[in-house]
């Protein structure tokens, strides 16, 4: 085999030998063009554990790294690129079998006529900087899983596993110090043989334990680099052999104040000295454990101080709770209480309003008339009030809700204005209502509610005026595709309000003086409730006005815009309704004797025959007995109420045809769905109005065959 010369290389390159000499801290070899080695430099036979003779005439691929592609590798070497050099990674095989990482810049060779002979190579060690890279990945690893809350097993072991890989001729053990501080126990060291960890796990430090042991108990660092002759070993050295183990250093881990916590170790298989690099590995190693340890005694520190805590926050919770609960119970304790109250006083109101409704049907003289014109203004007043209290103990309780539906704007002021048009008659005051006439008629939102504030403001207007004109007007303020937003405002030239007092105007209680309700009555929840339905859509409350002046109380209100008109109210039922209600069979579930006659009453009246029960459970034995066209059943009884009735019927089959309309004095949403749930078809709301109880029937009935409702 023919070798190029030295002297041929550098004449073919254009540098001196001495060129040459000076790049001798790097490795050099020349390849031919089948990569096999013509000259390698001192350096490099240095860096690869071998002689230069050793080396030469050998193929460079002898020398890859098992983990390296030959293939690949032969490209690499063979670099025939005549513009700039190459440079490539390679991982090549020691002599001693350890794994040299280089870097090789080549630059191709040519004879005279141009033809590739070959190649010059410099090889840089980058075996120190890998080792870097893979040291700072470790530390790296190892401080996310300490800041990150790790177990400290887990994070002993990646400090151990990561030097392990920096370095792989090693093999590492983390020992810590138990509460004692006399005998070491096993951190870390997953690959020493477990007979050897089982053996030193709880052994005693001292000043010849092992390099551990006696770094533990010096607080010193040692260094065996010979386990088979260092006195230090005596007692261990059998159990060192067995293992495999030649040398073994080992550094104190020390936690902020100096207290030895444990040791870090490197153990080789052979005798070995450490160099500035195992130093500063070990050092920084142990280090890196104390951080570790001292962070997972501080938390648990901080978890006993946790554990404390919430045992005094439990105990404190489960107090607050029941205050909570008896708070809780309280507010439900007084809801029911003014529920019921309500409820109690408005079935009698209820049953006075009915048989008004009866004898205001029958032939009276004007005297008559005016008495119970003036009977039935007292019992809405009684019923206004009653309204109010019951409101504010929704708001209160947080079960204030609206019910949205489609309506007709107009139609609701032309209800509050005929509600209200003989109370302002009554005083001399006219009573105005004016619509701009972009605001839209046909809205989606709550019209009893909308109704409820005009009623209050104009109410208002009425009682503390004495003459002139009352205004209510409605202006759009916005619209903005399918809502808009309107302002409501009602002007009179009452007695006005001083600016003082406004501020305080729409807080619960509150009135213009103490005189203020004795002069002109009033709860002093009107306006607080108006505040709070104004806001569940949305808008605003205010008030402007001087004393002796007048007032202008207003407010803003979001509406949706539906499509079409709203059908119009009918005050009385046609004859053909009437008809298709003559000879209907209907069951009253009602325990109130006088509303039972009411309603009897009022549905004899179109020829609906009426069968009476006092509570549920009689209305489910006439159920079972007879049939009915439909059910009117009451909320509240004895024995039975309507809603345990209701879920009895339908949980009947023989039963479940049958229709169910409610019928209760407390008519709030929530009243509603808890009637739905038990299964009624349909709500009818005490006090019982004649027309909207037909209608009902109507609406729900099947005919005659059995089909459909004919609503």
């Amino acid at each position: 085999m023919n070798t190029l010369s030295l002297d041929s290389v550098t004449h073919s390159l254009g540098v001196s030998y001495e060129r040459m000499v000076e790049m001798a801290d790097e490795g050099i070899w020349a390849l031919d063009h089948m990569a096999r080695i013509q000259f390698v430099n001192p350096r490099l036979a240095t860096m690869l554990g071998y002689s230069q003779e050793e080396l030469c005439g050998h193929s460079a691929l002898d020398f890859l790294d098992p983990r390296e592609s030959r293939a690949l590798a032969h490209i690499k070497l063979t670099n025939r690129k005549r513009e700039n050099d190459e440079h490539q990674e390679l991982r090549l095989s020691r002599k001693d079998g350890r794994q040299l990482l280089v870097k090789v810049g080549s630059t191709p060779l040519f004879d005279k006529g141009g033809n590739y002979t070959g190649s010059l190579g410099v090889l840089t060690d980058m075996t120190r900087r890998a080792q870097i890279e893979v040291r700072e990945a470790s530390r790296s690893r190892a401080l996310y899983l300490i800041a990150t809350g790790a177990d400290i097993y887990a994070i002993l072991d990646a400090i151990v596993l990561g030097v392990e890989a920096q370095h792989p001729e090693s093999i590492c053990s983390i020992l810590l110090l138990d509460e004692s501080g006399d005998h070491v126990l096993l951190g870390s060291a997953p690959h020493l043989p477990s007979f050897y960890n089982n053996a030193i796990d709880g052994a005693p430090i001292g000043p010849r334990a092992g390099s551990c042991g006696t770094a533990a108990y010096t607080g010193k660092r040692v260094i065996v680099e010979n386990i088979r002759t260092d006195p230090l070993w005596d007692d261990y050295r059998p159990l060192a052999i067995q293992a495999g183990l030649g040398a073994c250093w080992s550094e104190p881990i020390r936690d902020s104040h100096g207290k030895v916590l444990g040791t870090f170790a490197i153990y080789h298989r052979d005798a070995h000295r450490p160099d500035d690099d195992d130093i500063e590995t070990i050092s920084a190693s142990a280090s890196l454990a104390a951080i570790a340890l001292e962070r997972n005694r501080d938390q648990k520190s901080v978890l006993e101080l946790n554990v404390d805590l919430e045992k005094k926050v439990r105990l404190r919770t489960l107090e607050l709770n029941r205050e909570k609960e008896r708070a809780e119970a309280a507010s439900r304790a007084k809801s029911e209480f003014v529920s019921n109250i309500s409820h109690e006083i408005r079935t009698p109101m209820h049953s006075i309003q009915g048989l008004l409704e009866l004898v205001g049907s029958t032939r009276l003289d004007d005297q008559q008339k005016d008495y119970l014109g003036k009977i039935d203004l007292a019992v809405h007043h009684l019923l206004g009030i009653i309204n109010s209290v019951l409101d504010f103990s929704r708001i209160e309780t947080g079960k204030f809700q609206l019910d949205r539906q489609h309506y007709s704007l107009r139609s609701v002021l032309n209800n509050v204005e005929s509600q209200l048009a003989n109370s302002a008659t009554s005083k001399g005051l006219s009573l105005v209502f004016q619509v701009a006439e972009e605001v839209p008629d046909n809205l989606f939102g709550d019209p009893l509610r909308l109704g409820q504030v005009l009623i209050n403001y104009i109410g208002n207007a009425i009682k503390f005026s004495h003459q002139g004109e009352i205004r209510v007007t409605t202006k759009l303020v916005s619209r903005d595709g399918r809502t808009c937003k309107l302002r409501f405002l009602v002007r009179d030239h009452g007695i006005g309000i001083s600016q003082d007092v406004q501020k305080q105007l729409f807080q619960p209680f509150e009135q213009a003086d103490s005189s203020t309700t004795r002069e002109y009555g009033g709860t002093g929840l009107g306006l607080a409730i108006c505040r709070k339905i104004v806001e569940e859509t949305g808008g605003q409350v205010g008030v402007e006005s001087e004393p002796g002046k007048g007032s202008e109380f207003w407010f803003t209100t979001r509406m949706g815009i539906t499509d079409g008109k709203t059908p119009v109210q009918k005050d009385q039922l046609d004859d053909d309704e009437v008809a298709r209600l003559q000879g209907r069979h209907v069951l009253l579930v009602e325990d109130n004797e006088v509303n039972q006659m009411v309603a009897k009453e009022l549905l004899s009246r179109v020829g609906v025959d009426v069968a009476v029960a006092s509570n549920g459970k009689q209305a489910l034995k006439l159920l079972a007995e007879q049939r009915f066209d439909a059910v009117l059943m009451d909320v509240q009884m004895p024995i039975m109420d309507g809603y345990e009735a209701t879920r009895q019927i339908r949980d009947n089959p023989e039963l479940r045809h049958n229709v169910v309309i409610a019928m209760t004095a407390n008519a709030g949403r929530e009243d509603k769905q808890a009637a739905f749930s038990a299964g009624v078809d349909d709500f009818v709301s005490k006090p019982i109005r004649a027309l909207r109880l037909y209608q009902a029937l109507l609406k729900n009935m099947r005919d005659a065959k059995g089909g459909k409702p004919e609503g």
